[in-house]
This record gives structure tokens, sequence and C-alpha cells, in this order.
């Protein structure tokens, strides 16, 4: 038994995948995903509990066509059911604008995804990334200047969506204990040429970078493997808190900023990670600028302010509340004003305007109402009264002040939400003079008297 299958054993005991795990292992023809399949192949009964993938991304010509040809042939000769998939990569990433290596990782989850669902539930996805794997990763997110979520690496456990697991058994193992497994059982294997090419990061950090490094420390693979697993441990502390913070915060979908306010920015950042993350759906080309300004948003920023973040979607502050924007979900146009006679709907509400009521009956309907009442002086001036949404100028002097205030004014002293309010009803005379609007106060000029022998009402229900 060679190295590889030890620690392979191992950890797939420690998975939780014994011999009774239905597998599905990504097959892309190199030496690391085929000592994967040929291990996993010797101890696997039956053999129906073991199945390849293989996706052709269509990058490297006649290159690409024979690791195809070697995958089909590989699960062949093991006797292991194959599915193939071909992704026009190149063609993907020019047209969404996006990162080549991204993209071919994206749709190589997205096809893992699908082919373990179709298989049936439990199906957990095999790859083949390997100790050396994360050490380059976590040297390139190190030179990328990555936070604490980025240095954990490569992580051994993923959900790839649907109830879908994936898993990485190899991570203990040196590329160079693949090799040997290889050699020992006489596996050949595909090569890519791009692993070799100057021209890429990743390239460049294998051939040149940890080849340096090994001569500070001979085993410095194993150190950054440690560090990560170390980093983990700490940022899954850390992402604990910061989930009992969002969870606290949540205000229907949106965050109570009172909440968020005094705790340290590492919990802050990381809570709105989390939100962002449930509300979208990914974090695609989001980065931690975006997250530096929600955070500013969220901690110094005045009402009506708004953070554009990728895709369309905006963060937006009301008042005590951050709330997240859809890129759907457009400012509605302001609604057209309505005669105020009955009932009527105007925005978000359902309006009803009473006249000529005795006072006394007038106060016990408002009184009886779960919905918000407003008592009016009847007069003559409501004769033509209309709902219509807010006009530049608006203003009036509210019930017990003698100084006029502006609309706009009262508005954002009762917190009313911004996006609310091109569509938010007014009441309005015929001459165009404010009377009131939901949760404002009443004009003074329309504020009843004392000893009112008639009074109408206004009901305002939400919908």
């Amino acid at each position: 038994m060679t190295r590889l299958e030890q620690k392979l054993r191992a950890s797939l005991q420690r998975l939780g995948l014994g011999g009774e795990a239905r597998l599905l292992v990504a097959v892309s023809g190199g030496a690391d995903s085929t000592a994967l399949l040929d291990a996993l192949a010797r101890r696997r009964e039956p053999r129906g509990a073991l199945a390849v993938a293989h996706l052709n991304h269509l990058l490297r010509g006649d290159e690409s066509e024979a690791d195809e040809q070697f995958v089909r042939e590989l699960a062949a000769r093991l006797g292991l059911g194959l599915a193939v998939a071909r992704a026009p990569v190149a063609d993907r990433a020019r047209a969404e604008r996006a990162n080549l290596e991204a993209t071919a990782r994206r749709l190589r989850y997205d096809f893992l995804r699908r082919e373990a669902a179709a298989l049936g539930a439990g199906v957990v996805v095999l790859t083949a990334h390997t100790r050396d794997d994360q050490a380059e990763t976590l040297l390139m997110r190190l030179l990328r200047g990555s936070g604490a979520p980025g240095l954990r690496g490569i992580h051994e456990t993923a959900d790839l969506g649907g109830g879908v697991r994936l898993a990485r058994p190899l991570l203990a193992v040196s590329r160079a204990e693949v090799l040997a497994h290889c050699g020992n059982y006489g596996l050949a294997f595909r090569t890519d040429a791009t692993n070799f090419s100057p021209d890429l990061t990743r390239s460049r950090v294998r051939h040149e970078l940890l080849p340096l490094l090994r001569t500070f420390n001979p085993r410095c693979d194993e150190a950054l493997a440690r560090a990560a697993a170390l980093l983990s441990e700490d940022e899954a502390c850390l992402r604990d808190a910061a989930a009992a913070l969002l969870a606290g915060a949540d205000q229907g979908g949106a965050l109570d900023l009172g909440a968020l306010g005094g705790r340290p920015a590492a919990l802050r950042r990381r809570a709105l990670r989390l939100w962002l993350l449930a509300a979208r759906g990914d974090l695609r080309r989001v980065g931690r600028a975006h997250l530096a300004a929600l955070d500013a948003l969220a901690t110094s920023g005045q009402s009506g302010r708004a953070v554009e973040l990728p895709g369309g979607w905006r963060a937006a502050r009301e008042f005590g509340l951050l709330r997240l924007v859809p890129p759907r979900e457009t400012r509605p146009a302001s609604p057209a004003p309505r005669p105020a006679a009955g009932r009527e709907v105007f925005g978000d509400y359902e309006l009803t305007l009473r006249r000529a009521l005795p006072r006394r009956l007038a106060a016990e309907l408002a009184a009886a109402e779960e919905e918000e009442t407003m008592l009016l002086r009847e007069c003559a001036a409501l004769d033509g009264v209309c709902w219509r949404a807010r006009a530049p100028g608006d203003a009036y002097a509210p019930a017990g002040r003698r100084r006029t205030i502006k609309l706009k004014t009262l508005m954002i002293r009762h917190k009313i939400p911004l996006r609310l309010r091109d569509c938010y009803p007014v009441l309005v005379t015929a001459a165009d003079e404010v009377v009131w609007a939901p949760s404002l106060p009443v004009a003074r000029a329309f504020a009843p008297p004392d000893d009112a022998a008639e009074c109408a009402l206004v009901i305002a229900r939400r919908l």
C-alpha cells in the first residue's frame, strides 16, 4: 500500500466516507485525479458506488480532446460509469467579462453538482486537490492581500448546493506522494502544458516561489498547510460569532444598525458578508473594498445614503436600518393623483375619507380602528381634496406649531424611508394645500377644534 493510499484511507474515515458511500470523482486526467481514482477503485466494492466525471473546458484544442479521450478509456478500463460534458469556458469568460480561471472553476462545480444530483441523493463529489495545491493557493492569496477567510486556503469540505457535498480527501498528500503512487502501479496520466507557463501566477508560484521557500524550510509546504488549518479554526469561531450577531440584527431581511454598533469591525464585516451571501446567493465580484464601504455606511453613514454593489445590487441606509435592494427592484414611478372620495389605493396604502361625521362618532370610529387614523376639521376646503405624491416645495405648519416646515423635513423626522417617499400619499386640497400624510402631524389649519360639532375621518391601512 502506498503512502497516498494510507493517507486517503485515514481521510475518508475522518470525513465519514466509508465503503458504503457513493462517490463521484472529478477526473481531469492529470496525475492527482488519476491517482485518486486508482486508489479508490483498488479498495471499493461494489463498483456501482464509484463514478467518474470529466468536464472538457475546450481551452487547449487537441490537448483537451486527448484529455477527454484518456479519461474515457480510464473509466472504461476500471469498469466505472462516466459523465462527460463540454463547456466553452473562454467564450463564457469573455461574454461575462470575468476571470478565465474563476469561470472555469464555476462551470466545473456547476457540472459536478448537476451530475451528482442526477445520480441520486447522498452522492459526494471528490476532487484531487493536494497539499501542494493548498500551499500554492495560500501563497497566491497572501500575495493578493487576502484576509483571514481567504487565508484558510482550500477547504476540505464544501457545499455545492442542492444537497450535494464536496470533499477533498488528498489535502494531506504531497505531489511527490502522488507521483510515487503512479510510479508504483505504472499509471499513465496526462500533463497540462499550461502548468509550466511562466505567464500564469500559479505556475510561477509552483516552479519559482515554492522551491525558493523550501531553501529556508524544506517542510514549508507542511508549515503552510498547518497555518491554513489554524486560520480555518480561528475563522470558524469568528464566523459563528458573526452569524450570532447577524441573527440578532436581522429585522426581516434588513439590519438593525443599533445591534451592529459598537461591535468589533472584524465581527461587523463578517456579519455583513454573511448578510450579502444570504440575500444574493453568492459573493461574486464582492471584494474587501465593497465590504469596507458597506461597513462605513452602517457605522457612520447618513439616512438616505447608499452603496452600489456588483451585479446592480445596492445597500441603502434608512435611519436605523440597512436594506439590500436587488437589481430588479427600481424605485416605482410616482402614482397619478387620485380624488380622495371614499376609499382609494395610493402607493402602499388603502385610504378612506369620511366626511361630516359627528365629533363623538368620528372619535369612536377612530378608536375602534386598528389602522392609522386622523381627525380633520370639517370645512369647505375639504371639497375636492385628492391624494398625490410629494412635490418640490411642499410645506405646511403642523398642528401645535407656528412655523411652516418642509414636507421633506417632516418625512425625515418621522423616519419615512427614502425609497417610499416618491409614492407616499399626501392629502391636499383643490388649491394644493397640504392637509395630512400618514405618520405625519395634521396641518394646523385642518386640526379640529375641541368644540367642533362635526369632523372628517381619514383611515390609512398599509397594504
